[in-house]
């Protein structure tokens, strides 16, 4: 039975300039022309990937804060997957823009020695020296939804998972929630190929699962790309799902 469908959002990929009256150039110019900026991202995808020990300890350092944040298994091994850039997320384009960062990355990582869960994804940042690494939470399980999108999608999908767990178990009252596993559930056939993070065409649905209290929810959302750097979504409100 199809559920009836809320929530829906549109996502715009607009980029804010915050850049400073320094007399270098910008390493990215969205406004400008559009050919020389896909040059220019390509050119910053060309440079080498953070890798080693570095990569490992900033890596392991944001794993270990999520850990602690959520009262989750600590983690002394684990396995990072392989980087994907997400440079022309609206939020990433700007930081570049504005001189902040160099580039952005997405990995996911297993932690080897605790008790089976989906990975973690980390946004993996390269400061605009070059050489300084910071890595932040992103969430846990797959997504094809970049960073900006994942991040308004969450802020929708949360409160239809609190609504199901009120109705179930008021006495179950979280402060946050954090998704602890997704899943793409479904692909269109056109959906198009991953473009320095984006998706400009095509749709494909995840399966959000939410685990407060000891309870298990799912949550079925529809991503459908814009053509333009963005994304809309919808919430399948009668599918969502609830486990004791």
């Amino acid at each position: 039975m199809v559920g009836q469908t809320v929530g829906k959002r549109l996502t715009i990929f607009a980029v804010a300039l915050a850049l400073s009256s320094a007399a270098t150039a910008a390493p990215l110019d969205p406004l400008g022309d559009p050919a020389q900026f896909q040059r220019d991202v390509a050119e910053l995808n060309r440079k080498p990937l953070p890798d080693g020990e570095p990569l490992a300890r900033v890596v392991g350092a944001a794993v270990a804060v999520d850990a602690r944040q959520r009262g989750r298994c600590t983690p002394n091994k684990i396995s990072i997957g392989a980087l994907s850039p997400v440079t022309l997320d609206g939020m990433i384009t700007s930081m570049v823009a504005a001189g902040q960062i160099e580039n952005a990355w997405l990995t996911a990582v297993k932690l080897d020695d605790c008790p089976p869960a989906a990975p973690i994804r980390v946004l993996l940042l390269r400061m605009a020296d070059g050489v300084a690494l910071q890595g932040i939470f992103a969430g846990q399980g797959e997504s094809l939804a970049w960073p900006t999108l994942a991040r308004e999608a969450l802020k929708a999908t949360v409160p239809h998972a609190v609504n199901a767990l009120r109705r179930a178990d008021p006495a179950c009252a979280p402060k946050d929630l954090t998704a602890t596993d997704v899943k793409v559930a479904d692909r269109s056939p056109d959906l198009g190929p991953d473009v320095y993070g984006l998706r400009l065409k095509g749709s494909w649905r995840e399966i959000w699962t939410f685990e407060p209290c000891g309870h298990r929810i799912t949550v079925p959302i529809s991503f459908t790309a814009n053509g333009t750097g963005g994304a809309s979504w919808d919430i399948d409100g009668g599918g969502i799902v609830y486990v004791p």
